[in-house]
C-alpha cells in the first residue's frame, strides 16, 4: 500500500494545465492527457511546458493562423500563460514573441523534444509559421517567409527519412534563429545543424528508407539514376512512402533550391554527385590471387570521373594504408577486403555530410542579415529511440535528450522548489526521477563511456 497514492478530487477535472492538480503524480497526469486526447485536445500545459500527444491525423482548423495580437487572457507578465488561454503550439510561439517585445525582454528559445514520431518537426514548422505571421512585413516579409519555408523543404529532402515510427523522421537536429529588426519584423535567419545520422547511408533497417532525396532522384530518372532496387544503399528496406510521389517531391526540392539561390548547373552537379555515391555504394572489394596481396575494387570505369578524382588515386586510397615511421620512411600496407569496404563506407558518409553542410551554408547565405539582432530560436532535436542495437549517432542523440531532460528537471522541479523556499512556502519533498547517474555513466571523467571512447580513438591514431 506504500506505493498507492491518495486520490484528490482535482484529478477528475479536465484541466488545461496539469500543474494546477493537487497531489500530482504519474497516474492523474496520464489520465488527464488520455481524457483530453479522447476529446480531440492534443495539447496540455504543464506550467510553461506544452505537452503534445501526436494524433497521427489532421484536425480541421486546428492550425488556422489567428489575427495578430489575438490570444487568450494574459497576465501582467508577458511570459505568463493566461487562465483562459487554450493550450496550443501557437501559444508557446506567442509567449516567446511577447517576451521578445517586452521592455525587459531578451532573446528567446523554444525547445521541441520528444521520442521519434512525436511530431517535433511539424510542431517546429507551426511555431515558425506563427512567428512569421505575427511579424508579417508586406512583400519583403513574404520573400523571407518563402525562403524560410523553402529551406525546410531542402532540409527535409536531404535530412529526413522514413522510419518504422515515422514516414518523415528528421535524422538530424537543427537550431533555427529567426532574427528581428528594430520594428520586430523577421529580416533573416540562421540554421545550425548537428548529429546527422550518417550510418543510415550504409545500413537501413527493414521497413525504413535512406534519405528522401535519393528516392526522389531515382523516381525522376535524372543524372542516369536507376530505380532504387539497383543500389545497395537503397534496396535494404522500403522503397516507397504511402501517399508520397517522389517524382513530384523532387520537382519541389529543385524549385526550393533555386529560390535559395542555387543555379541550374549547381543542382545538376549536386544530383550527379548523389548518383555517384549510390554507384560507389555498389562497389565490391575482392582479394587478388597474386602475390601483391592487394584488394581489387570492382567499380565502373567512369565513377572516378563522376566523383572528380583520379581513378588510380581513388583505388589506392581505399585499398592501401600508408604508414610513416619515426625516421620518415613510408610503407604501403595492403588492407583486407573488410577494411577496404569500411573505407568506401567512410567516403560515402564523409561526402554526404559535406554536401549537407554545404547546403546549410547556402541556406544561411540566402537568409543572412548584418548586425547583432534580437532572435527567437527554435531547437528541433533529434528524437530519442530505444532499439535492440543503437548506432553511435543514436547514442549521441539519446545522450543529448538526457541532457535536455536534466534541464527540464532543473527548471520544473529544482528551481520551483527554490522559489517556494525563497517565498517562505513549504513545498515538501518533490520526488522525481533524477537521470544524473545516466549522464555520469556516459560523460563523467575519468570513466565515462565517451571519455573512454575518445582515449581509445586517440590511441588508434598514433
Amino acid at each position: 500500500m506504500s506505493s498507492v497514492a491518495v486520490f484528490d478530487p482535482s484529478h477528475s477535472i479536465d484541466v488545461s494545465d496539469i500543474s494546477r492538480l493537487n497531489n500530482l503524480h504519474e497516474a492523474p497526469l496520464l489520465h488527464v492527457l488520455k481524457r483530453r486526447f479522447s476529446k480531440g485536445k492534443i495539447y496540455t500545459f504543464c506550467g510553461h511546458v506544452l505537452l503534445s500527444v501526436n494524433p497521427y491525423q489532421f484536425f480541421t482548423g486546428l492550425y488556422d493562423l489567428p489575427d495578430v495580437g489575438e490570444g487568450g487572457a494574459k497576465g501582467e507578465d508577458p511570459d505568463e500563460v493566461g487562465e483562459a488561454e487554450e493550450p496550443h503550439v501557437y501559444t508557446i510561439a506567442r509567449l516567446a514573441f511577447d517576451q521578445l517585445t517586452a521592455p525587459k525582454g531578451g532573446n528567446q528559445s523554444i525547445v521541441v523534444s520528444g521520442e521519434s514520431g512525436a511530431g517535433k518537426t511539424e510542431a517546429s514548422k507551426h511555431v515558425m509559421r506563427y512567428l512569421l505571421h505575427a511579424s508579417s512585413s508586406g512583400d519583403e516579409g513574404t520573400v523571407i517567409q518563402q525562403r524560410l519555408l523553402d529551406s525546410n523543404v531542402v532540409l527535409e529532402a536531404f535530412g529526413n527519412a522514413k522510419t518504422v515510427r515515422n514516414d518523415n523522421s528528421s535524422r538530424f537536429g537543427k537550431y533555427i534563429m529567426m532574427k528581428y529588426d528594430g520594428e520586430l519584423k523577421v529580416v533573416g535567419a540562421r540554421t545550425d545543424h548537428f548529429l546527422l545520422e550518417k550510418s543510415r547511408l550504409i545500413r537501413v533497417d527493414p521497413g525504413e528508407r535512406n534519405y528522401h532525396i535519393f528516392y526522389q532522384i531515382c523516381a525522376s530518372a535524372v543524372a542516369g539514376a536507376k530505380p532504387p532496387t539497383n543500389y545497395s544503399m537503397l534496396n535494404q528496406g522500403a522503397y516507397e512512402v504511402s501517399g508520397v510521389d517522389d517524382r513530384k517531391e523532387y520537382a519541389i526540392t529543385v524549385e526550393a533550391l533555386k529560390i535559395l539561390g542555387l543555379k541550374s548547373e549547381d543542382i545538376t552537379a549536386l544530383t550527379e554527385l548523389l548518383v555517384s555515391l549510390l554507384e560507389l555504394g555498389n562497389c565490391k572489394a575482392t582479394e587478388q590471387s597474386d602475390s601483391s596481396q592487394r584488394v581489387q575494387l570492382d567499380m565502373s570505369q567512369d565513377l572516378p570521373t563522376k566523383l572528380g578524382v583520379d581513378g588510380t588515386l581513388l583505388s589506392s586510397s581505399i585499398t592501401v594504408r600508408m604508414q610513416t615511421s619515426g625516421r620518415g620512411s613510408t610503407t604501403a600496407i595492403p588492407l583486407t577486403t573488410e577494411q577496404a569496404l569500411n573505407n568506401i563506407n567512410a567516403l560515402i558518409k564523409y561526402t554526404y555530410d559535406a554536401v549537407f553542410k554545404w547546403l546549410v551554408v547556402k541556406i544561411n547565405a540566402a537568409h543572412k542579415v548584418a548586425g547583432d539582432l534580437k532572435f527567437i530560436g527554435i531547437l528541433d532535436i533529434f528524437g530519442f529511440e530505444i532499439m535492440k542495437s543503437n548506432s553511435f549517432e543514436q547514442l549521441c542523440i539519446n545522450f543529448a535528450n538526457e541532457m535536455l531532460q536534466r534541464q527540464f528537471n532543473e527548471q520544473v522541479f529544482v528551481l520551483e522548489a527554490q522559489r517556494y523556499e525563497e517565498e517562505g512556502l513549504n513545498s515538501g519533498a518533490i520526488e522525481f526521477q533524477d537521470n544524473q547517474p545516466v549522464i555520469d555513466l556516459i560523460s563523467k571523467r575519468p570513466t565515462g563511456l565517451f571519455i573512454i571512447l575518445e582515449e581509445h580513438g586517440m590511441m588508434s591514431r598514433k
